[in-house]
């Protein structure tokens, strides 16, 4: 707890601020004193998790975007920690079952959690986690995609069943992923076919809908909105309804949007590049 009250003592870098408002449409949609959650939150995991380039830079940009994928599937809930997590490797590219960096062929992960060995740690292809939140109607987001299973592995195993989800919500989820891992709808879905691998992924697809195309999901599968929004204890129709998902392009000569008075390019332009 000491160690937590150390962290949110800290002050927030404007120019992550001006990050956030740039990148992250979940934020944006928050009111004034969620977003100041938002940002303490972001301060505690920080933290607690090594975040390490891998043959790649890890700048600004890169930080507060691995934090913020962490933090918006826990939001809705009262205090969380992921406590088997203590780093996050930032590759360059996509990589191959061997974690070697590729760019062509069949084997291209993009995000996973680790086990054995690599267990307690996560790795993130650079490209792919920043163009889940520069294409925020995709339905994809590996970064929120792997906290999704990390949420899952709270309870010790990644079976597609989150911990806290109640008796009520439980039965009618296991239920539904069930039919839905027998059906032949593949190819023919508003769900991204890599959902019907398996109950996991399943679960961490349906995340990556959840918290990018709520309005879409809720309309076309409304049950399946409904129990997410259980799991999760966010509404996310409500509060991503009428946000722009992309702000108004900052100029280089444009007032910077931290409120700092000084141009983009001479503010967090020029600190978001370091």
């Amino acid at each position: 707890m000491a160690r937590r009250w150390q962290a949110v003592q800290q002050p927030f870098p404007e120019h992550w601020t001006a990050i956030l408002n740039r990148d992250v449409t979940f934020y944006r949609a928050l009111e004034t004193d969620q977003q100041t959650r938002f940002r303490q939150l972001i301060l505690i995991f920080l933290s607690d998790v090594r975040i390490t380039g891998i043959g790649t830079e890890v700048d600004d940009t890169t930080k507060v975007l691995v934090a913020a994928s962490a933090i918006i599937p826990i939001f809705g809930f009262d205090s969380w920690e992921y406590a088997r997590l203590g780093e996050v490797l930032i590759y360059p590219d996509a990589f191959n079952d061997r974690f070697r960096v590729t760019k062509e062929g069949d084997s291209r992960t993009l995000g996973m959690v680790g086990d054995g060995h690599l267990s307690g740690v996560m790795i993130l292809s650079k490209p792919d986690l920043l163009a889940g939140f520069r294409l925020p109607t995709d339905k994809r987001n590996v970064g929120i995609h792997e906290f999704a299973h990390l949420v899952d592995k709270a309870d010790g195993s990644i079976d597609g069943i989150p911990p806290g989800i109640s008796r009520e919500i439980a039965e009618p989820w296991i239920r539904w992923v069930g039919e839905e891992l027998r059906s032949t709808s593949l190819g023919k879905n508003h769900i991204d076919d890599y959902a019907y691998t398996n109950e996991a992924e399943y679960f961490a697809v349906l995340t990556e809908y959840f918290f990018e195309q709520p309005e879409v999901l809720a309309n076309k599968a409304p049950d399946l909105y409904r129990m997410l929004e259980s799991i999760y204890r966010q509404q996310t129709r409500g509060l991503l309804a009428g946000v722009s998902q992309r702000p108004r392009r900052t100029g280089r000569n444009s007032p910077c949007p931290c409120g700092s008075g000084e141009k983009y390019k001479r503010c967090c332009k020029k600190k978001a590049s370091r």
